[in-house]
């Protein structure tokens, strides 16, 4: 029976342009050959040689997650993966057997279904299901493969019936127990965070949000009028005038437009034509690879946003926004625990 996973590809994301390019999933345990390992505590045993300083919980937790990933994921299994580099998600079907790379670590090979989804397509329960601190686990609760399906054929989550938005706890971890696995809380919140900035400001408001952030950064700004803009959707400078460096010509795409090649090139021409210094572009659904793969050669001319740029710029600035706009997006700072290394993804 087909299942569905959750594959987590590095702490920060690591693992993710190679999973993307190559269609493999590689984690981040480097164990050496688990051929010979067909169970959990075949692992376990490879596992404490491996890892010796670890704790014991530890030593279980990875073998438990590396059990699910080598020996009960099976071809034709879907999986997501939550994308830390670009904030959206990953789904693919499972298209080979595990193997080791040359270096200790285990991968697999996957069919990507759709590689870029935005967060916002699964319901909140999803969300939460998706935020489990585990790099390998399985996600079965609330009808989730039938979903995700669901997702991938026609672009919206039918939800579960009895009643989708509910945070739920879910199964993760281990082969043997219906272990609850802890949640990433700050991944919650941003998915919290960027639903409401995606309902709020749409179209031009979303151009006025960037303004304010770019305002709160200490430059001078000027908003075109919504309508054609050839380009430029705002302009902004140091000083009082605005005439002092860096000055910036900003394009802003809002919703889940993904912004592609011809884009990129006209914001290059529109740096170009107003003698400006830099170019800023921003883009809420994100970009094709082909404009992202350009971020280190454009460095110096060109800086891309997408959401996460986005959220840590506004998380920056947010204290000196005006009172007005932060009763829009009301956000508080809290406190919470960090959970201890045996909970966590590698």
């Amino acid at each position: 029976m087909k299942r569905l996973w959750l594959v987590r590809l590095g702490k920060n994301g690591e693992q993710e342009p190679h999973a993307l390019a190559q269609s493999e999933l590689i984690l981040g345990f480097d164990i050496g050959d688990l051929s010979k390992a067909e169970d959990r505590e075949a692992i376990l045993a490879i596992a404490k040689k491996s890892w010796p300083d670890l704790k014991p919980k530890t030593q279980l937790n990875f073998a438990a997650q590396l059990n699910q990933f080598c020996n009960q994921m099976q071809i034709g299994d879907l999986v997501v993966v939550p994308l830390k580099t670009s904030s959206q998600m990953a789904v693919g079907e499972i298209s080979g057997p595990y193997i080791s790379t040359n270096d200790g670590y285990v991968s697999r090979k996957v069919k990507w279904l759709r590689p870029d989804l935005p967060r916002e397509m699964f319901r909140q329960d999803l969300l939460y299901s998706f935020g489990a601190f585990m790099t390998v686990c399985e996600i079965s609760r609330n009808d989730a493969l039938r979903r995700v399906e669901a997702v991938i054929k026609s672009g919206k989550d039918p939800g579960f019936e009895s009643g989708a938005d509910k945070p739920i706890k879910l199964q993760a971890g281990t082969d043997d127990a219906a272990a609850d696995s802890n949640v990433d809380l700050v991944e919650i919140a941003r998915d919290q965070i960027e639903r409401k900035i995606a309902s709020t400001f749409t179209g031009h408001d979303f151009t006025r949000l960037v303004a304010e952030i770019l305002k709160a950064q200490g430059y001078l700004v000027n908003v075109s009028p919504p309508g054609a803009d050839n380009g430029i959707d705002i302009v902004a400078g140091r000083g009082a005038l605005g005439f002092d460096e860096p000055r910036l010509v900003v394009q802003v795409k809002s919703g889940t437009v993904t912004v592609d090649q011809p884009t990129l090139q006209a914001l290059i021409g529109a740096v170009q034509d107003t003698h400006a210094n830099h170019g800023l572009l921003v883009s809420w659904g994100g970009f094709k690879r082909t404009v992202d793969a350009r971020r280190n050669e454009l460095f110096f001319r060109i800086r891309l946003w997408g959401r996460k740029e986005i959220i840590a710029a506004l998380f920056e600035v947010y204290e000196r926004l005006p009172e007005e706009f932060r009763a829009e997006l009301p956000l508080r700072r809290i406190w919470t625990l960090v959970p201890d290394e045996e909970q966590v993804s590698v």
